[in-house]
């Protein structure tokens, strides 16, 4: 973690790379991006998704209502998170 101090002082090597050379900072923007942990947190939670709906559906065919109605309901609850959640997506200044 690092200090007020040391986050000020980055703060101002930013500031000053941009307004010395805009070209080259956008580039760390761009690479930034594509590196970006929004892909595997989708996969992951489509994982999920899937997961429990298959396992709803298995409970459906052993005959259990209950257990059916339960990963129904916590698949519904995941895809909710997932759709509106967006607290693992990262904030820009």
């Amino acid at each position: 973690m690092l200090s007020d101090h040391e986050r000020e002082r980055l703060r101002e090597v930013e500031r000053r790379l941009l307004s010395e050379d805009p070209t080259f900072a956008r580039s760390f923007d761009a690479r930034a991006r594509r590196l970006s942990p929004a892909f595997p947190d989708r996969v992951g939670f489509a994982m999920v998704l899937v997961a429990g709906l298959l396992l709803s559906a298995l409970m459906l065919v052993i005959g259990s209502l209950v257990g059916a109605a339960a990963f129904g309901a916590g698949t519904g609850l995941v895809w909710l998170a997932w759709r509106f959640g967006g607290g693992t997506h990262h904030q820009s200044r």
